[in-house]
C-alpha cells in the first residue's frame, strides 16, 4: 500500500493529524511524505499505523503518541507525566527573558512547578543563565531533564525535587520567580475537552476549588525566597483568578500588572517585589 492510499483509507482524524502520524511512524520529515506519496509501506508499518491512528481516533492527544510538542520553536519531548505545551506559555516565556535582558551579573533564577521543563529551559537557552527547577513529579522531572539535554541546556539547568518552594530551607535572594502551577477550578473539570481530562495529568491540571491552591501557598512564601525588587511571574486563567492573584501580591508589597493571550484572556500576572509590608 501506498502513502497516499493509506491517508485517504484512514478516516475520522485531520488531514495534518494524519501526516504527522505518518511522519512519526516512518521516521520520516513531513516534506518526505508530501513529496513521496507513492511510496510503498510494508505490512509492518501499516499494522502499526493503524494502531496509532486507532489511539488519536478515540482521543489520545497526538503530543503524547509521538511523543513531541513543539514550543518556542523548539520540538520537546513529552509523555502522560507531563502537561502538554501551551502557546499560552511562551507570553511567560518572553517576558522572563525581556526582564532577565535587563539584569547585570548573575541573577539568581527558579522555575516552579516545571513540568517538563519548557520554561527554565527557554530561559536558560535564551539568557545564557542558569536555571533552577522545581516540581514535585520525579517522573516529570525525567521528562524536564531528557529535553534539556535535547536543547543543549543541561548545563544550565537544574532539577530538583520539591513541593513548590520547600526544598529551599533558607532565605534566598531569587531576581526571578517563575511559574505555571496547576489553575484549573474544580467546577471547570468536567467540562475540559476529554483529550485533555482524560489524559492529561490531574497534578498538573487540578488546582483546588477556585483553581488558586498552589498560588496562595507559594506566594505566602515568596517573601523568604526573592530578591529586593525581584520579579514574579506566574500564569493563570482570566479576570477572575488575575483579580485574586493580584489582590494576594499586592498584600506582599508587590507592584502588579497583567498580560492577555491571544484571544484577549488574563493569562500572566507580572509582579515586583518593593517592600515587605
Amino acid at each position: 500500500m501506498t502513502i497516499s492510499r493509506l491517508i485517504s483509507e484512514l478516516k475520522g482524524i485531520t488531514w495534518i493529524e494524519k501526516i504527522s502520524l505518518l511522519s512519526f511512524a516512518l521516521s520520516k520529515r513531513k516534506e518526505e511524505i508530501l513529496i513521496r506519496p507513492d511510496e510503498a509501506i510494508t505490512e509492518e508499518k501499516i499494522k502499526f499505523i493503524e494502531t496509532i491512528f486507532e489511539e488519536r481516533k478515540i482521543g489520545k492527544p497526538l503530543a503524547y503518541i509521538i511523543n513531541s510538542k513543539e514550543f518556542f520553536s523548539e520540538e520537546f519531548f513529552v509523555n502522560e507525566s507531563v502537561l502538554i505545551p501551551r502557546p499560552e506559555t511562551e507570553i511567560l516565556v518572553e517576558e522572563a527573558i525581556n526582564i532577565i535582558k535587563d539584569m547585570k551579573g548573575h541573577p539568581r533564577i527558579v522555575d516552579v512547578g516545571t513540568g517538563s521543563g519548557i520554561i527554565g529551559i527557554m530561559i536558560a537557552k535564551h539568557t545564557g543563565k542558569d536555571v533552577l527547577c522545581l516540581d514535585i513529579s520525579r517522573e516529570a522531572l525525567k521528562v524536564a531533564s531528557i529535553n534539556s539535554e535535547r536543547i543543549g541546556v543541561k548545563e544550565k539547568t537544574i532539577f530538583v525535587c520539591s513541593d513548590l518552594l520547600e526544598v529551599i530551607k533558607e532565605k534566598s535572594n531569587f531576581h526571578l520567580v517563575v511559574a505555571n502551577l496547576p489553575y484549573v477550578k474544580r467546577k471547570e473539570w468536567k467540562c475540559l475537552m476529554r483529550d485533555v481530562r482524560d489524559y492529561e495529568p490531574e497534578l498538573a491540571l487540578l488546582g483546588g476549588e477556585d483553581g488558586l491552591d498552589l498560588y496562595r501557598r507559594l506566594i505566602n512564601v515568596l517573601e523568604r525566597v526573592i530578591h529586593k525588587k525581584g520579579w514574579f511571574l506566574c500564569e493563570i486563567g482570566g479576570v477572575e483568578q488575575a483579580e485574586a492573584v493580584s489582590e494576594m501580591l499586592i498584600k506582599k508589597g508587590f507592584t502588579v500588572s497583567t498580560i492577555k493571550d491571544y484571544s484577549g484572556i488574563e493569562r500572566i500576572i507580572k509582579a515586583q517585589w518593593i517592600n515587605s509590608l
